[in-house]
């Protein structure tokens, strides 16, 4: 072999200590992450043209085809409002995800010789450089979206926006009957407490599906480079690409349907209470644009 097999963790080893406070390459990769799309999104809106070239036009398709879903989904109003937490969802986890097939991600580091059989590596020296401490490194760089902490994270701002556009949207009765009702008896009671239970078992349902996808396919380059170097991870390397932009859109659009469920009277609700909400909805939209003039 070329080099022996790295050594893969599932917890992400800090880089350095900040007082009690671990800085970790994923944490690095991410700060990293949202550098680039606020430069490149900077750089779009500052130099718009009316011909777009070919960067503008894509980023103009993306943003106009995610905008266009969102208003097919929750409706136009909805839908524009939900459109900057969809698509901001969308472009952080994506290029999260792309990270994985970056040369030199995982795979370049520093020595730790605190890892199992390292304790007199070398202090000095690269996975491809030196074989004798290729699986003594800890990375430099790792994907975000191989951490829990960040995907979790993902997951909490999702359920918790959720969560404030149906309390703004729904008012604080239909957003609180959506929950506890007894309407329907106990068994309604029942099915809406087991609805607030699922509100918290989304995060884990979210954090847990990106996690588990990315860092499985993390391994999986490394271990196909590790069996066959240089040609064996190519085929994959297509693979992972294609499921990092899936598991980007499933985010997003799963986002978008609680979204707008969340924002969404109960079949049960009288109509009056369905007028109340729309109308204080409206009239919110109406403060809005009378601020933004």
């Amino acid at each position: 072999m070329l080099w022996n097999l790295p050594h893969i963790a599932v917890p992400v080893e800090p880089l350095f200590y900040i007082g009690p406070l671990g800085f970790t390459s994923t944490l690095l990769l991410a700060i990293v992450n949202a550098l680039l799309i606020f430069i490149v999104f900077f750089l779009f809106s500052a130099r718009k043209k009316l011909l777009p070239g070919r960067v503008q036009g894509a980023l103009e398709w993306l943003v106009q085809s995610m905008l266009g879903l969102c208003e097919e989904v929750a409706g136009k109003t909805k839908g524009r409002k939900f459109f900057p937490w969809v698509f901001g969802i969308f472009i952080v986890v994506l290029l999260a995800n792309i990270w994985e097939v970056i040369p030199g991600v995982e795979t370049i580091g520093q020595i730790n010789t605190e890892l199992p059989g390292c304790a007199n590596a070398a202090s000095a020296g690269l996975f491809l450089a030196d074989k004798s401490v290729s699986n003594c490194i800890t990375p430099l760089f790792r994907p975000p979206s191989t951490d829990l902490n960040f995907t979790l994270a993902i997951a909490i701002i999702s359920v918790v926006v959720t969560q404030i556009y149906g309390w703004r949207i729904l008012g604080v009765k239909a957003q609180l009957g959506r929950y506890f009702s007894l309407r329907e008896g106990i068994i309604g009671l029942f099915v809406g407490l087991l609805e607030a239970v699922l509100e918290v078992a989304r995060i884990i349902s979210f954090g847990f599906r990106l996690f588990g996808n990315l860092f499985a396919g993390g391994v999986l380059l490394l271990v196909i480079g590790f069996l066959l170097p240089f040609v064996g991870a190519i085929p994959f390397y297509f693979l992972e690409i294609f499921v990092a932009f899936i598991q980007a859109f499933v985010f997003a659009m799963l986002t978008l349907i609680f979204l707008t469920l969340g924002t969404t009277s109960h079949g049960h609700e009288d109509a009056e209470e369905e007028h109340a909400a729309e109308m204080q909805h409206e009239k919110q939209l109406r403060a809005e644009q009378a601020l933004e003039r």
